[in-house]
């Protein structure tokens, strides 16, 4: 992904989620994870936030696509509100996860 892009991405993110209750807070994304996967897990929760609006069972799939590729590319995202900050994470292993897709994937 160009870096225009990215930065895209993440002021669309900012400006969407950074308002009201969260309009002081700031974005952290762990160094050890590259800008694409940053860029996927940014627009995948802005996404999902703007479904929230929509029917609840579009939503409520939305959420969990997001949720999954979120978890197959090991990314979370953090609110911390004593610092005011979200923070883009590497999930921590979920190895009975991995193995529930391991027999989804090969039976």
């Amino acid at each position: 992904m160009r870096v225009d892009e990215f930065d895209k991405v993440v002021d669309q993110w900012k400006n969407y989620i950074f308002r009201g209750p969260l309009e002081e807070y700031s974005l952290e994304i762990d160094p050890d994870i590259s800008n694409d996967i940053a860029a996927i897990a940014l627009y995948l929760d802005q996404k999902t936030v703007k479904a929230s609006g929509e029917i609840e069972e579009f939503y409520d799939g939305y959420r969990s696509a997001a949720n999954d590729i979120l978890e197959l590319i090991g990314v979370c995202l953090e609110q911390d509100d004593e610092n005011k900050v979200v923070k883009v994470a590497i999930a921590p292993n979920n190895s009975s996860l991995q193995e529930e897709l391991q027999k989804h994937i090969w039976g």
